[in-house]
């Protein structure tokens, strides 16, 4: 049975809906999926239906951003409860995100005189959901700003409103809140951040986080190398985490950078390879 535990719907920067999700899913002979919305859960409840109609565990999930060491470093958060402080710590997160767009806005009006751009007009600008990415996103390419979704997402870094910038909730803080709900924490693709070449550090920082409460890592990703996957899921045997496996599927906003490509069965990892304990 393959498992996929990190995918987008809808409900955060992904082009399909969660019933198009757990179908796709079904398409490709997953058994086990969760949809890990960027600071959001509110597609649950469609989710679960759509998987258990197809035969498929569902699992609750959502990838929270965090702060460590000047990272945004994402945490999958899973099979929790909805509890108010975990609802507060994605709150605030999903406001620093609309804030880094209100930002980006600012600091492109006196660049593109002619594209009269506003903070107001792109709060207001029609988001399509299909489409994928978030608002600010499709603003800039209505606005003739970019040629591209993803063009826009290098703006941010670009003119200083990446995410190191901005004071996302603290690591330890998230996986508290992720406990306090009743669920488990896991580190969402930890390549991003730390290298294969580098293993001592890369092993020092997921004991850093093992002590913070972190309760698995998400070992077979798109842009791991064998190493990088051995070297994770060689950790986690050791001090009895998790190891999971996830796509990040966005649907058509979905990317492929250097031949890597990161859509549902871009990862297919049978359930006997990994340790999901009592999530499903």
């Amino acid at each position: 049975m393959y498992a996929d535990l990190h995918l987008h719907t809808r409900f955060s920067d992904g082009t399909r809906t969660p019933e198009e999700v757990a179908e796709r899913g079904a398409e490709l002979g997953f058994g086990i999926l969760a949809a890990a919305d960027h600071n959001s859960w509110q597609g649950w409840e469609r989710f679960s239906a759509a998987c258990k109609k197809r035969g498929i565990r569902p699992v609750r999930g959502m990838e929270l951003d965090c702060a460590y060491h000047g990272w945004d470093i994402h945490l999958l958060a899973y099979g929790f409860r909805p509890d108010p402080v975990l609802t507060a710590l994605a709150e605030e997160s999903r406001r620093l995100l609309l804030k880094m767009t209100d930002d980006l806005v600012e600091r492109l009006i006196p660049l593109w005189p002619e594209k009269a751009l506003s903070v107001a007009e792109c709060q207001s600008w029609p988001f399509d959901p299909a489409a994928g990415g978030w608002q600010g996103l499709q603003y800039l390419l209505g606005k003739g700003v970019t040629a591209s979704l993803q063009e826009g997402m290098a703006l941010y870094p670009r003119h200083g409103c990446d995410y190191g910038s901005y004071p996302f909730p603290p690591i330890q803080e998230a996986i508290q809140a992720v406990h306090q709900a009743g669920g488990k924490a896991v580190l969402a693709h930890p390549r991003n951040w730390f290298h294969e070449d580098r293993p001592e550090e890369l092993l020092a920082h997921l004991e850093a986080l093992v002590r913070m409460g972190l309760d698995g890592v998400e070992c077979h990703y798109p842009s791991h190398s064998p190493k990088m996957t051995a070297l994770c899921a060689g950790f986690c045997k050791e001090k009895g985490l998790l190891i999971t496996a996830g796509s990040d599927d966005h649907g058509a906003f979905g990317k492929e950078v250097q031949g890597i490509a990161y859509y549902m069965g871009a990862v297919k990892i049978d359930e006997t390879e990994l340790v999901l304990g009592d999530l499903t």
